[in-house]
């Protein structure tokens, strides 16, 4: 420590030696810099200025001869001019002196004569004038024998002047060599000693590397042993914390995940009941599963709880859903958070089931279809799984495929009714008994333009008449919408063609996004030899979200021949931008706006709006909810071009109309 703190200190000071010539040669280069812009700015300066005024002497003296000689107007301007330049000379010089840096009592003693001097070359100046002036030679000849003399006197002055300032300017380049030699003794020396000192302190710095080496070999011999032990001990653990996490998961996995399908198991689900608010909850329960393992064997009945699995999963992956592999052939479908109604969800289960029913598995050589039932339950927080538990056994005691927990007997009642609903439509489609009613639409301004109907879709149910409105909902939910629209499309055709007769048809949202739903209808229409008898109305225009689907479609039945009519006008403000913006040809006013259109004055105007509208457009209109002949006078003293409603005609089949 003693050596290192002396090696430290030889290096200070070395390194402090090395400071000095550094100083000294910014001291050195800003003074060489001083004087070398004193030079510049200064002594050349006022040499120019001093030679500028010898200068123009002589060319004064130039002037005085050429005056002399040519003795004109010209020539004495010249002359003029020229000893003006001569008193600008000398104030430039005393003006510059005065602002300078140097104190030199002889130039400015010289610059003062030099003034006096001016003056009376000033008046020589004016006595050669006036002897030019008068051509009078001996005047001329005692003006240039003064001119001569004080030319000479002139001369001497601005010589003195121009001598002192080359003596000036030496004496600062003098000044300057001297500086330079200085301070290059000055430099060598120090750098000298730095380089002494910095030699003595590297000599040093080796014998102490060279001692420390040995040691350093020792210490880095001991580090390295030490790593590598250290690096066995980590590699120990980080394997044993490895095996442990290992050993963990596959003990989780074990506790709380099916063997048989990966997906978590009954003591996952327990667990996440105590810690999640499930709202509802299914068990499925693959019926008779025994009996199909077995059949096939234990091995083939695992492939197919694993199938089924994959099935069941792919079905509900929707967020909010959780799905159990509980025992061997029972799942259970935990909801969080969802969107759906109960009624919605029983419906989803529903079409589970029905579509697990009709999926056909295949394994190797085998094909096999299974058959679930489900137990359902909406309440009862940690007894929520018992609950489905006891709806899935009493299902299987009433031999149904879905039971509901009997806690929610209005729920269950109201599945009933739905379940009722569907099995009249299925009976309907396999009996033809889905049919049309025709409700009137007359012509109000042109009495020669023939009398439309639209075409209303209706149930007949053992000798009584279903309306939509207890039907449409559950065909929507149970995917029978579809087959419902192309039964009303080939009934109303049949109409047209049979009677001859303009008929409108109601076309929804669902039907204008389902691909096969067009297809079918521009099908028909391609093979029809009346389309210019068919109307399409759009209805619920308030949720149309692919604009551009809706503006296509329009065309396309245009193109046919068929016309295009906006129901339920009014309602919403987007009916508005959908008249702008769509092909249309009819306007139906919204039975909202006609119901009491007698009495209410605002009723009125908008109808009045909405017929001016349409007539600018081109467009004709419809007024539905025509239930009186007030509101039918009404409707006709507003333009209304045509009139639909219970006091027109009620629906009806066609041929209570037409016979």
């Amino acid at each position: 420590m003693k050596f290192k703190r002396k090696l430290y200190l030889y290096v200070s000071i070395g390194m402090a030696f090395m400071a000095v010539p550094l100083y000294l040669s910014i001291q050195s280069m800003k003074s060489t810099n001083k004087i070398i812009d004193f030079i510049v700015n200064e002594q050349f300066r006022l040499s120019e200025l001093a030679y500028k005024l010898d200068n123009d002497i002589k060319i004064n003296n130039s002037d005085v001869l050429t005056a002399i000689i040519l003795n004109n107007q010209s020539t004495r301007d010249n002359l003029q001019d020229s000893f003006t330049n001569i008193k600008n000379d000398v104030d430039n010089v005393g003006r510059f002196l005065k602002n300078i840096d140097i104190e030199h009592d002889k130039l400015a003693e010289k610059i003062d004569i030099i003034r006096r001097r001016v003056v009376g070359y000033e008046a020589v100046n004016q006595s050669i004038n006036e002897a030019l002036n008068s051509n009078n030679t001996e005047d001329i000849e005692d003006a240039l024998l003064g001119f001569s003399k004080i030319n000479k006197k002139f001369s001497e002055d601005t010589n003195a002047l121009l001598a002192l300032v080359k003596n000036e300017l030496q004496k600062d380049i003098h000044n300057l060599r001297a500086t330079n030699a200085d301070m290059k003794f000055r430099i060598f020396l120090s750098f000298s000693v730095s380089f002494l000192i910095i030699f003595f302190s590297i000599y040093k710095l080796i014998a102490l590397n060279s001692k420390a080496k040995t040691q350093l070999k020792r210490a880095e011999d001991a580090e390295r042993e030490q790593r590598y032990l250290k690096s066995e001990l980590a590699k120990y653990n980080d394997d044993l914390e490895k095996e442990i996490e290992k050993k963990t998961e596959e003990l989780h996995s074990k506790i709380y995940t099916s063997y048989l399908s990966g997906l978590p198991n009954r003591n996952q689900l327990l667990l996440d009941m105590q810690e999640t608010d499930f709202i509802y909850m299914a068990i499925l329960d693959i019926d008779k599963f025994q009996q199909f393992n077995d059949i096939y064997g234990e091995d083939t009945g695992n492939i197919a709880l694993r199938m089924s699995a994959d099935f069941i999963n792919k079905y509900i992956s929707k967020d909010g859903y959780r799905l159990y592999h509980i025992t061997g052939d029972e799942f259970v479908i935990a909801v969080e958070k969802t969107n759906l109604s109960k009624i919605d969800f029983i419906t989803a289960i529903e079409q589970l089931l029905e579509e697990y029913k009709h999926n056909e598995f295949r394994y190797e050589d085998e094909k096999f279809n299974l058959i679930m039932s489900a137990g359902l339950s909406f309440s009862g927080a940690s007894k929520m799984l018992a609950y489905a538990d006891m709806a899935l056994k009493n299902a299987k005691k009433k031999n149904i495929s879905l039971g509901i927990f009997e806690d929610d007997k209005k729920i269950e009642e109201e599945h009933i009714k739905i379940i009722e609903c569907y099995n009249i439509l299925l009976r309907s489609f396999e009996n033809n008994t889905v049919i049309s009613y025709f409700q009137p639409i007359l012509p109000l301004k042109d009495k020669t333009k023939p009398k439309k109907y639209e075409s209303l879709v209706r149930i007949m149910e053992e000798g009584r008449i279903m309306a939509p409105v207890t039907f449409i909902d559950v065909a929507k939910k149970h995917r029978l919408y579809q087959k419902l629209t192309q039964v009303v499309v080939e009934n109303t055709l049949d109409v047209i063609q049979k009677y001859k007769i303009p008929c409108s048809i109601n076309i929804s949202v669902d039907d204008v996004i389902s691909k096969a739903t067009l297809e079918f209808i521009y099908k028909k229409l391609d093979s029809f030899e009346y389309n210019n008898l068919i109307t399409i109305e759009l209805l619920e225009t308030e949720d149309f979200k692919d604009y551009e689907e809706v503006l296509e479609f329009c065309k396309k039945i245009r193109s046919y021949g068929a016309k295009i009519a906006l129901d339920d006008f009014g309602s919403g403000y987007s009916n508005f931008s959908h008249a702008l913006n769509l092909p249309i040809d009819y306007i139906k006013i919204d039975s909202s706006i006609i119901s009491n259109i007698d009495r209410d004055k605002n009723s009125q105007i908008m109808v009045e709006t909405i017929v001016d509208l349409a007539q600018k457009m081109k467009v004709e209109t419809i007024a539905e909810f025509v239930s009186s002949v007030e509101i039918l006078e009404t409707v006709r003293s507003l333009g209304v071009d045509y009139a639909q409603g219970f006091y027109i005609g009620k629906p009806e089949p066609i041929t209570y109309y037409i016979t």
